[in-house]
């Protein structure tokens, strides 16, 4: 819980410093985090959000992110069908 709490801190922080790159690591952090929990529904959120922040700021961890969505079955528009 200690993790989480960190987390949650680090991004209030970045997030006030419009730090949108480190914004996008702490999400990725925290989805990892779940995803070691097997809590895919809070991973696969946080992956969500880590990569609206990636493509706003051309991140690295874009395509590792696009990766863990499809592994999960995230990535397809159902709106679209």
């Amino acid at each position: 819980m200690e993790d989480l709490n960190r987390l949650d801190s680090d991004v209030s922080e970045a997030f006030q410093k419009k730090q949108m790159d480190k914004v996008c690591s702490l999400y990725y952090e925290a989805a990892n985090y779940f995803e070691t929990k097997s809590d895919i529904e809070a991973a696969c959120f946080f992956y969500t959000q880590a990569l609206v922040m990636a493509l706003e700021e051309n991140h690295d961890l874009k395509e590792k992110i696009i990766h863990k969505l499809e592994k999960y079955g995230r990535n397809q528009d159902t709106t679209l069908n």
